[in-house]
């Protein structure tokens, strides 16, 4: 199997690889620039390079590991080889050499990520002779390059506008994501087209898309239509979802009439649900059994193969609907998962009602500031830029008091683009940038932005305090106290912090 990367990007070669537990060796070539990557049942082994400073010798001599002469002994050997010999003359530790072809091996890869140009050749018959174990994070690579890689490039590996995306429950990754990431994966709480999930984020359709191809290549959401480069293929788990689902011995496969009013009715309820219980049509004290019961009365009257002869983009919004009620289904049916998702709703509920404790906006005239904010969603068309950045910003509030720092930073830097001459967005936006060492300097930024859009506000004011105190300034942390106790003389917070200061 070959082609060409413009059309099959390696990014996408090496996840397709990885899901298929394919075996062989993958040739890449750009200009005189030639790599190969071995596999073994998708796992990715070993990694070779022509060019001279990714050569393993060059590694070597970097790491001042072996001596020149030595190495000049074994100047014709490939590098795998080269790496054997080593070690079987005990020049090298077994250990070193791995670390060190570890390392050669990330750096081709992250290399050859960024081709966009070029051929590749995959060949399962190909294996490695040498035994290998190196300790690469391919998924934590290719979130690195996806960050790197051109949004229009990713954009338009998205072809279907009503495509789902999945969440994926497990993964190593999470701890590593930036803000705006956790933030969009928040969005995602079920299989989600596309077209929803962009207005549910309230980001740039570009931004959007190209983080969420990133995150897909990092196998952190689950995507259906990957344009495939393999002819072994493997079933999706939405896919195998909706197979495994008897369809009814009693009712013909294409009808002659399908029932249109109720199938409108049904992906419509479902489109609108905020929980799986919703999109099943059961509630929370639902039991196993009847819970059963519920899906596979839907699953009869609502399976998509039932519905040939409707119209193609009904069809897909059909099979979207299927593979949401089909995703809650599972979810809900393990007593495990179950809990474990109630336990969500409890903290989503939760988050509700601190967003209505989040502070209000100074002006009441700004329109943002609403009790209809808090029960709005992001998907609203009729939401303007100002009452999406509210939203965000009661969310971000909320997100904070739980303490889920990233997910807040991510809302709070929203709704601060969005609207920077909202103090209370700058505010507490900044307030969250210093609970972390390397963002200090940028909540500086944003906590005097706040005090300058509202100077007379002692609670920002404080703010700054406790940054300037955090970084050792402490005559400007005081003065800033002060004019805080200025501005509002009976504030016991600000009071108490100059004593401490002393």
């Amino acid at each position: 199997m070959n082609g060409q990367i413009n059309d099959q990007p390696v990014a996408e070669l090496i996840r397709e690889i990885s899901v298929k537990h394919l075996t062989g060796r993958l040739r890449l070539q750009h200009d005189a620039a030639k790599v190969v990557f071995y596999f073994e049942s998708g796992k990715f082994l070993y990694a070779a390079s022509n060019i001279k400073n990714f050569r393993l010798r060059e590694y070597l001599e970097k790491a001042n590991l072996v001596a020149e002469a030595n190495l000049a002994r074994y100047s014709d050997r490939p590098d795998n080889e080269l790496a054997k010999v080593l070690c079987d003359s005990s020049l090298l530790s077994s250990n070193a050499a791995n670390q060190l072809q570890s390392r050669q091996s990330a750096d081709v890869l992250r290399l050859t990520l960024l081709w966009t140009e070029g051929t590749w050749e995959f060949d399962h018959r190909s294996r490695l002779t040498e035994e290998m174990n190196l300790k690469i994070d391919v998924n934590a690579i290719l979130l690195e390059a996806g960050r790197k890689m051109d949004p229009v490039l990713a954009v338009s590996r998205f072809r279907n506008p009503l495509e789902l995306i999945s969440p994926v429950t497990t993964s190593s990754q999470s701890q590593s994501l930036l803000p705006v990431e956790g933030f969009l994966l928040s969005r995602l709480d079920g299989p989600t087209n596309l077209n929803e999930l962009t207005a549910l984020c309230g980001m740039p359709e570009t931004e959007a898309l190209h983080i969420l191809y990133y995150l897909a290549l990092a196998g952190l959401v689950e995507r259906v239509n990957w344009k495939n480069a393999f002819r072994e293929t493997s079933a999706k788990p939405i896919a195998e979802s909706k197979k495994s689902v008897p369809k009814p011995e009693s009712q013909p496969a294409t009808p002659e009439k399908a029932p249109v009013e109720t199938i409108e009715s049904f992906v419509e309820r479902v489109s609108k649900a905020d929980s799986h219980y919703a999109a099943l049509g059961v509630t929370r004290g639902t039991s196993p059994e009847d819970l059963k019961a519920a899906y596979y009365n839907l699953a009869r009257n609502f399976h998509p193969d039932r519905f040939g002869r409707v119209e193609p983009g009904f069809k897909s919004r059909i099979e979207s609907a299927f593979a949401r009620i089909t995703q809650a289904y599972d979810a809900l049916r393990d007593g495990a998962l179950r809990s474990s998702y109630d336990a969500r709703l409890d903290t989503r509920a939760k988050a509700q009602e601190l967003a209505k404790s989040a502070p209000k906006a100074a002006n009441a005239n700004t329109g943002a500031d609403s009790e209809d904010s808090v029960s709005a969603k992001f998907e609203d068309p009729n939401l303007s830029s100002a009452q999406r950045a509210e939203l965000q910003f009661k969310e971000g509030f909320a997100a904070l008091e739980l303490g889920q720092r990233n997910l807040a930073l991510g809302l709070f830097a929203s709704a601060a683009r969005a609207v920077p001459n909202e103090p209370r967005y700058r505010a507490y936006y900044g307030l969250t940038l210093a609970h972390q060492e390397s963002t200090k300097r940028l909540a500086e930024a944003e906590l005097q932005a706040a005090v300058k859009l509202d100077p007379g506000n002692p609670e920002y004011r404080l703010m700054l305090a406790e940054l300037f105190r955090d970084l050792g300034f402490l005559t400007r942390a005081k003065g800033e106290a002060e004019r805080a106790i200025a501005s509002d003389p009976n504030n016991h917070k600000a009071k108490e912090f100059l004593r401490n200061l002393k």
